[in-house]
């Protein structure tokens, strides 16, 4: 066994990187190459990252509007449902149990639109440029808006009504086939 070492310049001859004074050169070589290895890795950790992405919830994904009973209930009496996280309005189109989800942004420059009102006739204004859609069906009545307002495909899941919101459909013009039987 060694003794211990006396004398700190003793400790400093056993550790060749303290064996002088450090020149600018070096100091610049051993900072660059220490950034250079902090950035490799904080981009190796970013990109592992976005290939794992977080689960995705609200706009784009399939949402629960609730139980088929109470969706009718709702449309018989406001005449409308409102979803603000599937950015949404469920509307009761002509036919009978039948409803359509559409997007509630304007075709003219993508206003937010309102729901139907009944000051509005149960039409829906864009409150940007005065487009008016039926507040039945998302058609439209009155341009400068040329197209009537994307719709999304509805399906029933155990019982519940479930909007699409990945699949945002533009259409020309309002077809009943678009509107999905609720009953």
């Amino acid at each position: 066994m060694e003794a211990p070492l006396a004398s700190s310049n003793q400790r400093r001859d056993h550790l060749p990187v303290l064996t002088g004074a450090t020149s600018r050169r070096r100091f610049t070589r051993y900072a660059l190459f220490t950034l250079l290895g902090a950035f490799t890795a904080t981009s190796a950790l970013a990109t592992v990252k976005a290939l794992y992405p977080t689960k995705i919830t609200g706009f784009g994904t399939k949402i629960t509007v609730g139980a088929v009973a109470e969706v009718k209930a709702a449309l018989a009496t406001q005449g409308y449902i409102r979803n603000p996280v599937g950015r949404f309005y469920l509307l009761p189109t002509d036919r009978p149990d039948a409803a359509i989800a559409v997007y509630w942004k304007c075709k003219h420059l993508g206003c937010t639109v309102p729901p139907p009102s009944a000051e509005a006739g149960g039409k829906i204004e864009c409150p940007c440029h005065n487009s008016w859609y039926d507040g039945r069906t998302g058609a439209l009545l009155k341009g400068p808006a040329t197209h009537p307002l994307d719709y999304m495909p509805i399906s029933i899941v155990d019982g519940n009504v479930v909007v699409d919101t990945a699949k945002v459909t533009t259409r020309d013009r309002f077809m009943p086939g678009q509107a999905t039987p609720l009953g």
